[in-house]
C-alpha cells in the first residue's frame, strides 16, 4: 500500500472544469486495469475509465479514495501533485460539494478528469440499472407528494447519476434550449440559470396559472392553463347538486410581457355530457373537478390540450375557439374513428399530449379505472381527412402494473422513448422503438409529475458541474 494522508483540497481545486478528448497518441481512455479508484463511503456508479461524473453519500463528512495507477498512467486528487502506484487519501467533503481525480498518460498533454460529488443526507434513495446504450443523454425529475422540506429538483445523466439538483419546491423542471430551466414552484412558472438564480416569471393573465403544464411558441409566447371555478351549475342528471360549482380550464397564450393573445374557455365548448359516467361519482367526491386539464402542447394555429377526467384528447382551432378533433372519452361529432387499438376504451386517466415534427401524436396512457389497468405509452398518427386516428406504438413494462395518476412519455429523435410511468412508486424508464428497456430508475418513495429529456447541445456535463459548484461553493442540500 502506498501514502496514507490526510488531504487538504482548495476551493479552486474543486471548481476544477472537464476536460474530455483524446490527446496525439493517448489512449481513448485510460485502461481500466491501469487506472481504477473507489471510495468509503461507496461510489455510484462503480469506477469505469469511460465515466466522468459520480455521486457519493458522504454524510456531510470526509471520503477516503483509494486509487491505482500503472502502465505509464498516474493520477492526482485536486492540486496534489501528479503520482502512479496505489494510494489512498482522505478528502473534505460536504453535502453538494465535489472533488476531482485527475488522470494523464506520462508524455501526453491529455487530462482525463473524474468528478465525485457528496449528496444531501435527505437525498431520495434510488436504484439505476442500465441495460444498454441509454438515450437521452441527460433527464430530469421531481421528488413531489413528499412532506415540504424534502422536495427535489434533479437531472440525471445516462449512467443515473444526479449532475444537477436544487433543494426547493420543484414541479415538472425542465431545462430549456436556452440552457436554463423552468419549473412551478407551487404558486407561479420560473426560469432559473444553472446556478439557481431567478432569470423571470410566467403566469396566466387574470387568474393563477395552473401547474400542469407550461409550453412556449416560436415568438416567445407562451401556453398555459387555469383551472376555473364556476358557480350555480345543475349537475343533477348526472347524481350532483342542482347549485354546484363545478372546476373548468381556461386555456390562454401570454406575451413575455404578460399580454393575453388568446384564450379559451372549457364551458363555451364541452358539455357536461363529456365527463364519463363513472368519473362523475368521483368528481362529485373532490370538489366537481369534471374536466382536470394536463397539458397543452402547440399545433400550428391550433393547440392539442389532455383532459384526465374526460378521458379524451382535444385539438383547438385557435382563430374560432373550435374542437378539430377528439381522441378518446365519450363520443361526439368531433370524435376519430380509432384503428388498431385492441382496447376498447382508448385512454383512461391519460397525461402529457404532445405532438411529433412528423405529426404523430404521443400520450402518456395512465389506463386508471380501466379492466386492464396496465399503463401504456402510445403514438397515434392522426388524419383529419379521414377522421381516424391509428395506433402505430404502444409500449408497457411488466415492472409496471399501474399507474394511479400522472406520467409522461416522450419520443426523443432517435425513436427511442424516455417514460415517467406517474404516481405509485412508478420508475423513469429508457426504451428503444421496440419497447426493449434500456434503463430503469426506481424510487423508494413517491416521486414527481413528469420526467423530461434535456434538449441535445442545451447543455454540457461541465455547465451543469458550474451551476452545482456555484450553488454550493460553501456546501447545499
Amino acid at each position: 500500500m502506498g501514502r496514507q494522508r490526510r488531504l487538504v483540497v482548495a476551493t479552486s481545486a474543486l471548481l476544477i472544469a472537464g476536460l474530455f478528448g483524446t490527446g496525439t497518441g493517448a489512449e481513448a481512455s485510460p485502461p481500466a486495469g491501469d487506472v481504477s479508484f473507489s471510495t468509503v463511503p461507496g461510489l455510484f456508479p462503480n469506477f469505469s475509465p469511460n465515466i466522468y461524473n459520480y455521486v457519493v453519500r458522504c454524510n456531510n463528512g470526509p471520503v477516503t479514495v483509494t486509487g491505482h495507477t500503472s502502465g505509464g498512467w498516474e493520477a492526482t486528487i485536486g492540486n496534489e501533485p501528479f503520482r502512479s502506484g496505489d494510494f489512498v487519501e482522505t478528502v473534505p467533503l460536504s453535502s453538494g460539494r465535489a472533488f476531482t481525480i485527475t488522470v494523464r498518460q506520462v508524455g501526453y498533454p491529455q487530462l482525463y478528469r473524474y468528478h465525485v460529488r457528496c449528496l444531501p443526507n435527505d437525498f431520495p434513495n434510488y436504484t439505476f440499472t442500465r441495460y444498454g446504450p441509454v438515450s437521452p443523454r441527460y433527464f430530469t425529475a421531481s421528488r413531489n407528494y413528499v412532506p415540504a422540506g424534502q422536495e427535489y429538483g434533479i437531472i440525471f445523466d445516462d449512467h443515473g447519476v444526479p449532475i444537477w439538483w436544487v433543494h426547493t419546491p420543484t414541479w415538472d423542471p425542465r431545462v430549456l434550449p436556452s440552457g436554463n430551466i423552468l419549473w412551478w414552484t407551487g404558486r407561479q412558472w420560473q426560469i432559473h440559470r444553472l446556478d439557481g438564480s431567478l432569470v423571470s416569471t410566467l403566469d396566466a393573465v387574470g387568474r393563477p396559472a395552473d401547474a400542469h403544464d407550461l409550453q412556449f411558441l416560436s415568438n416567445g409566447d407562451h401556453l398555459v392553463g387555469a383551472h376555473v371555478a364556476r358557480s350555480h351549475v345543475d349537475t343533477s342528471a348526472y347524481g350532483g347538486s342542482s347549485d354546484a360549482t363545478v372546476i373548468n380550464t381556461e386555456l390562454q397564450q401570454v406575451t413575455p410581457d404578460g399580454q393575453l393573445v388568446w384564450d379559451w374557455k372549457s364551458w363555451q365548448h364541452i358539455s357536461l355530457a363529456e365527463t364519463p359516467a363513472y368519473r362523475w361519482p368521483w368528481a362529485i367526491n373532490h370538489g366537481y373537478d369534471i374536466l382536470h386539464w394536463n397539458s397543452i402542447e402547440p399545433a400550428g394555429n391550433s393547440v392539442i390540450a389532455s383532459f384526465r377526467h374526460l378521458d379524451a384528447v382535444y385539438k383547438i382551432e385557435k382563430s374560432t375557439g373550435n374542437i378539430v378533433w377528439k381522441l378518446g372519452g365519450t363520443h361526439t361529432a368531433n370524435s376519430l374513428t380509432v384503428l388498431g387499438d385492441p382496447r376498447g376504451h382508448t385512454f383512461g386517466a391519460q397525461h402529457d399530449a404532445r405532438l411529433l415534427p412528423d405529426g404523430t401524436l404521443t400520450v402518456f396512457d395512465n389506463r386508471t379505472n380501466q379492466p386492464n389497468h396496465t399503463p401504456r405509452a402510445v403514438r397515434f398518427r392522426i388524419d383529419e381527412q379521414q377522421r381516424t386516428a391509428t395506433l402505430l406504438q404502444s409500449i408497457t413494462d411488466p415492472a409496471v402494473p399501474a399507474s394511479s395518476c400522472c406520467g409522461s412519455a416522450r419520443r426523443l429523435g432517435n425513436g427511442d422513448w424516455l417514460i415517467d410511468w406517474g404516481k405509485g412508486n412508478g420508475p423513469i424508464g429508457g426504451y428503444k422503438p421496440d419497447g426493449t428497456r434500456t434503463f430503469l430508475l426506481t424510487f423508494d418513495s413517491s416521486f414527481g409529475y413528469r420526467s423530461e429529456p434535456v434538449p441535445a447541445g442545451a447543455v454540457s456535463a461541465q455547465d451543469l458541474r458550474d451551476g452545482m459548484n456555484a450553488m454550493c461553493s460553501s456546501g447545499c442540500g
